[in-house]
């Protein structure tokens, strides 16, 4: 078995760079110790003894190293999918949301021969662009964490509730009927309508129109959300009316 030093020290400066030029100096003798051909002086006990603990050193500090790059790896992806302002799923978090969810339908409908499917509600508000004009965009920004606060809190935990952009959200429901997400969406819209943000002194009512779409395992994504952006238009023509 042989080693490379440069392995053990490529990457590393400072403290950690000493010590794994250490293991590697201990780790070359040990090999050398260990080879028939070799005409090297034998280990003494006591090195064989601080060889191994530095060795077991070494791998408990890489395996660290490990653990915090894949940590930071989770924390950038994370950050990648989510919306900074609401702190909800952006638009390519929730388009990845839907597609899985919508894989695993079609994987679990396969295997049962049960049709399951889920639903999508989609949100807008309405007169958001006034409050943005009148009041700044600071209280704009405002009421869209509050919007996605109540959101939030209004659906279930299997639920993804994602801010698409601008005025407009998106929650995705799966393992729920046509009829069921008809009953949530019309609940979610009430309590949006009867949402107000405090803002100085003054109170500023939020406006929102909510449509829901039920889709099945094998629907295509992208037809999907036009359908649920189609029949939340159509929610906003009918409140205006």
């Amino acid at each position: 078995m042989s080693h490379d030093p440069s392995l053990m020290t490529a990457p590393l400066d400072g403290p950690s760079a000493r010590m794994y030029a250490e293991v590697a100096g201990m780790l070359a003798r040990f090999n050398g110790a260990l080879d028939p051909a070799n005409d090297a002086e034998e280990l003494s006990p006591t090195e064989t003894t601080a060889a191994l603990k530095l060795a077991l050193v070494a791998m408990t500090e890489a395996q660290k190293r490990i653990e915090r790059q894949q940590m930071r790896i989770a924390e950038l992806e994370s950050l990648s999918v989510t919306d900074e302002l609401t702190g909800a799923m952006n638009r390519r978090g929730f388009d990845m949301q839907l597609r899985k969810s919508m894989a695993h339908q079609k994987r679990h409908s396969q295997e049962t021969d049960e049709q399951h499917g889920g639903v999508v509600l989609m949100i807008d508000l309405d007169r958001f662009k006034a409050i943005n004009d009148t009041y700044g965009h600071a209280a704009g920004d405002e009421l869209l964490r509050l919007v996605a606060g109540v959101l939030t809190r209004d659906v279930r935990a299997s639920d993804t509730v994602a801010r698409l952009g601008g005025d407009e959200f998106a929650v995705l429901m799966p393992d729920l009927d046509a009829e069921d997400g008809l009953t949530r969406a019309r609940r979610l819209e009430k309590r949006l309508n009867s949402t107000r943000l405090s803002w100085g002194e003054l109170v500023l009512p939020v406006s929102a129109s909510v449509g829901a779409v039920s889709f099945r395992p094998q629907d295509r994504p992208a037809e999907v959300l036009n359908r649920a952006d189609e029949i939340m238009y159509r929610r906003k023509a009918e409140r205006r009316a």
